[in-house]
């Protein structure tokens, strides 16, 4: 994780000092052209006014013969001089510095022929030093004018080297920006999966714990996902360990109470095959009650070992395939004999479905439990109607009534351990809050899923979906061949 962070940080460097290189290498080009040929060309044109000047005064000079011209000539001709000197001082390539002194000569052999015309006695017209002052000027212009064309051009490729110098560095920059961009969408990726990776194993590995399944979770990962990944085995050990204490416990407790009960139906029996003398009806009665109250016993005894193993992870499911019609429709004919003291009508609606990979006693616990309740809280001359069909997990069981209902804000906690509607106490019918638990939990057992519908007074629906052949059981599943 700190490596990519690391990586990220460092192209992100490169990148900002190769700008700020190339950013300084156009503020000097910049600043080259400003101070150097900028100012040759304003002191080549200064340089050519002043000359200008300084011949106008020389012919008049010449024409008058008037010290006063003479003088100003001589003045023109020194600031020239100065506007010189500072031009050498200027950043000049070698042919400009030839072409400067060739300029300082000319103009000091025109200011030589002047003075020798004022030195001269003869005023008349003198073709050789006119001639030389003539072609002291052309060369003094020429100069002038080579220097300012020369330095120009130099500031056009100035500008040139600058703009594309410019455009590179922009490219350049687009480029590392666009490479540092992905290098860091692709680090934040790597980093992302490095960090959500082992906490997705972490999530599944939990939701397993809750499951029941106390495999170990692990993570591909060596930092503190790692120590969290262990802390979460080691708690995974230990409820695993409780929990098997736990059913150990609820499996002897269950063993103890079979005994007693096994012992109490077969006196039951006995007494009421009046073996020791004859029972009045009264008797009968009394002893019909008890032996309810021992199947009761047995029952709840039973279905809180299932709870146990289930929480536990010790369930175990013997798979075998089989139509669902054929696993439903005996269990609607002993419903229908069940209903039939209340006139409810039971029925079976079967759509052609794909044959399911189940526990088959587990599935027709499920289905008498939610076709048992569908009865015990449907009032007299009521309906229940049994479907089943195909859906995209699989196959589905459907399970409506016209009963009583249940309320919007305990429909999603009737499938909890021990819970049961506060409506139901007006069915006068007991139950202890487990049926509804087993039916989630061996539903979800098989891959599958179990959601509920319902209106108060206006019936509820119960819908099991499960897959044609679960890829993921929530306990030990095992070929039916090998059931004992």
């Amino acid at each position: 994780m700190m490596l990519g962070f690391g990586a990220v940080i460092v192209i992100m460097i490169i990148t900002s000092t190769f700008i700020l290189f190339e950013l300084n290498t156009v503020s000097n080009e910049a600043k080259i052209t400003l101070t150097s040929d900028v100012q040759v060309v304003d002191l080549a044109k200064q340089l050519h006014a002043i000359l200008q000047d300084e011949n106008s005064y020389a012919q008049k000079y010449l024409i008058s013969r008037d010290e006063t011209y003479f003088s100003i000539f001589i003045a023109s001709s020194r600031r020239f001089d100065q506007y010189v000197n500072s031009l050498l001082k200027a950043q000049l390539d070698e042919i400009e510095r030839f072409l400067i002194r060739d300029m300082r000569q000319a103009h000091e052999s025109f200011v030589a022929s002047m003075h020798s015309e004022r030195d001269s006695q003869d005023s008349n017209y003198n073709p050789v030093r006119d001639n030389l002052r003539s072609d002291s000027l052309k060369t003094l212009y020429k100069s002038l004018d080579h220097l300012v064309s020369a330095n120009q051009v130099s500031i056009g490729n100035a500008m040139f080297r600058m703009e594309t110098s410019t455009d590179l560095s922009l490219k350049i920059a687009l480029l590392l920006i666009t490479g540092s961009l992905l290098t860091a969408i692709l680090a934040a990726l790597m980093i992302t999966r490095t960090i959500t990776s082992p906490i997705y194993d972490l999530i599944r590995g939990t939701e397993q714990i809750a499951r029941g399944n106390f495999e170990q979770v692990k993570v591909s990962s060596n930092d503190e996902m790692a120590l969290l990944a262990h802390a979460v085995n080691n708690m995974s050990v230990k409820i695993k360990n409780i929990n098997k204490h736990r059913t150990q416990m609820m499996q002897q407790i269950s063993h103890e109470l079979q005994t007693p009960l096994q012992v109490m139906l077969s006196t039951h029996d006995m007494l009421k095959s009046q073996s020791s003398g004859p029972l009045n009806d009264e008797q009968i009665q009394m002893l019909d009650t008890i032996r309810g109250g021992i199947k009761k016993l047995a029952s709840f005894s039973k279905q809180y070992l299932d709870l146990a193993k289930i929480d536990s992870g010790m369930m175990k499911y013997y798979m075998e395939w089989i139509d669902l019609f054929q696993l439903i429709e005996p269990i609607v004919e002993d419903a229908k004999l069940i209903a039939e003291p209340k006139n409810i009508t039971v029925e079976l609606v079967a759509l052609p479905s794909p044959r399911v990979m189940v526990d088959v006693k587990k599935i027709s616990i499920v289905v008498n439990n939610l076709l048992g309740n569908a009865i015990k809280y449907t009032g007299n001359h009521g309906k229940v109607r049994v479907k089943t069909g195909p859906c995209t997990m699989g196959a589905f069981i459907e399970i409506q009534d016209s009963g009583i209902g249940i309320t919007p804000e305990e429909l999603p906690k009737i499938f909890t351990n021990f819970y049961r509607a506060t409506n139901t106490g007006r069915t006068n019918i007991g139950g202890i809050g487990v049926g509804l638990a087993l039916v989630k939990a061996f539903t979800e057992g098989h891959g599958g899923k179990v959601f509920a519908e319902s209106t108060v007074d206006g019936g509820s629906t119960f819908t099991v979906e499960l897959p044609v052949s679960p890829e993921e059981f929530q306990s030990p599943a095992i070929s039916a061949s090998t059931q004992d």
